[in-house]
């Protein structure tokens, strides 16, 4: 089958003839791709990598957003069958660690995560657990299951936050997970503010649910923030944007109390005045990838209409052309680009 395999930095190869996917045991099942999301995680393991990747994993398929069609599952494969379509929960916990044993997945020691530790979807099949594939509505067209991993994501965060309806709460970030996160948040009612410097960005925030519109680079932002907030400051502020001067700014937009969900992955070290998480009792509290349950929220979500991925699918490409269309222009220039799919 053709593939796109991560060798190391810098080193991604379209394969035309890598090995197909076999069942390794009776509780895993073969997919046909249908569709593959390209992450900016992707983009930094191939310019700044391997980072996540250990070396002796490769090479590996890479790819982790992906949606399929079950054509093959071993004789114990009870939860799906053959002609489903499924989301691709990508992360595997090992359920035995300590932190998974204390309800912790997200931080499990030995998880396993599809495209980096094990093949991926940017292929054209792939072997997976039929555990870790979950049934997606024949209503929702294809293209949108890619994006349920990233809604995984914001779910994720969502939940570590312990948001309740009529929170004030800030996305900070308007990119993918920024704006999938608005509409989690909006689905659990709370009053939202959205921030970015992107006007296209903001546009999209407004036509996901956000209440309120805030262009970083306005000099009044912080005062016009308090004013939304009723002058307390924002419950809990989500930051997204994975920039080196993000942290700080969400925690400034942080109310006395309240609390920062570290949700961008840094390139960059950050630099923190961490009086002013000590001084006010604020808590900064990291959220990365998802833990069991999430890819369940984030599949139902969608299947209720509550999430819309379709304005953020920016372009669909091949596997011929992923390096060129996909990863160089997401890397070179991503204004106006949220998800990049690819079509195996």
């Amino acid at each position: 089958m053709r593939a796109l395999v991560y060798y190391g930095n810098k080193d991604v190869r379209l394969e035309n003839d890598w090995r197909d996917p076999k069942l390794l045991n009776d509780e895993d099942a073969i997919i046909k791709v249908n569709f593959t999301s390209i992450c900016a995680t992707d983009i930094e393991e191939w310019q700044f990598g391997p980072n996540y990747i250990n070396p002796e994993d490769t090479p590996v398929v890479h790819g982790h957003e992906i949606t399929g069609k079950v054509i093959e599952v071993g004789k114990n494969s009870s939860s799906i069958k053959i002609g489903d379509k499924v989301a691709v929960n990508n992360v595997i916990h090992c359920n035995s660690c300590f932190w998974c044993l204390k309800g912790q997945g997200g931080a499990c020691i030995s998880m396993k995560v599809a495209g980096f530790h094990e093949d991926g979807g940017l292929s054209e099949f792939m072997r997976w657990p039929s555990d870790h594939l979950i049934r997606v509505s024949n209503s929702i067209p294809d293209e949108h299951g890619a994006l349920i991993e990233p809604t995984s994501v914001a779910c994720h965060a969502v939940r570590k936050s312990g948001v309740r309806p009529g929170d004030n709460v800030a996305v900070v970030g308007c990119g993918t997970v920024g704006l999938l996160t608005i509409q989690v948040l909006k689905a659990s009612g709370a009053n939202v503010s959205a921030v970015d410097i992107r006007p296209e960005s903001l546009q999209l925030a407004k036509d996901f649910g956000a209440d309120y519109l805030f262009n970083s680079t306005d000099e009044g932002i912080i005062e016009n923030m308090m004013e939304a907030s009723g002058g307390i400051g924002h419950d809990i502020v989500f930051e997204t944007a994975g920039s080196a001067e993000a942290p700080k700014i969400s925690i400034d937009y942080t109310r006395r109390g309240g609390k920062t969900i570290l949700v961008g992955i840094y390139s960059t070290q950050p630099k923190m005045d961490f009086n002013q998480i000590v001084f006010f009792e604020r808590e900064v509290i990291g959220s990365v990838g998802s833990a069991p349950g999430d890819m369940e929220a984030g599949v139902q979500l969608l299947n209720q209409g509550k999430i819309n991925p379709a304005p953020l699918i920016s372009k669909v490409i091949s596997l011929d052309n992923v390096i060129e269309e996909g990863y160089q222009k997401m890397a070179n220039d991503s204004k106006g680009i949220f998800r990049i799919l690819v079509k195996p």
